[in-house]
């Protein structure tokens, strides 16, 4: 076979495996309009603190708005949380969702609610001194 030829058809192999890709990555970056898929997502401020964090870890999602540390001590923030089903351990988390105040490392505040023995959703108020 002619050695020019075959140059020809390695080139044009390679052209349409190029296009394939470049196809490829024009569906893919269209679809980002549409959605984007991702565990964590954090937005930061001018300091490139953390202030909005968005993450699934397991079966549990989060949204969390943080103020930012004083004295290397964690900034207050409010968190918003869904638990998909129950965790072995010292303290049954879910199913559950629930919003919850912290400040200082701890939580203050915490409204929640998950299903009792009867199946029935109940709400469920923890409050926690300074």
């Amino acid at each position: 076979m002619d050695p020019e030829h075959v140059g020809q058809d390695q080139a044009m192999s390679r052209l349409e495996h190029l296009e394939r890709l470049v196809a490829a990555l024009e569906r893919t970056v269209r679809s980002f309009a549409d959605e984007i898929r991702t565990r964590q997502i954090v937005v930061v401020d001018d300091e490139d603190r953390p202030r909005i964090v968005g993450e699934v870890f397991a079966d549990v999602a989060e949204l969390r708005l943080e103020l930012p540390a004083v004295n290397g001590e964690p900034g207050p923030e409010l968190l918003l949380f869904a638990v998909a089903s129950t965790h072995p351990g010292p303290v049954e988390l879910g199913p559950a969702i629930g919003v919850q105040l912290r400040a200082g490392g701890r939580s203050v505040f915490e409204l929640d609610a998950w299903p009792e023995a009867d199946d029935a959703w109940r709400p469920h108020l923890h409050l926690s001194g300074s």
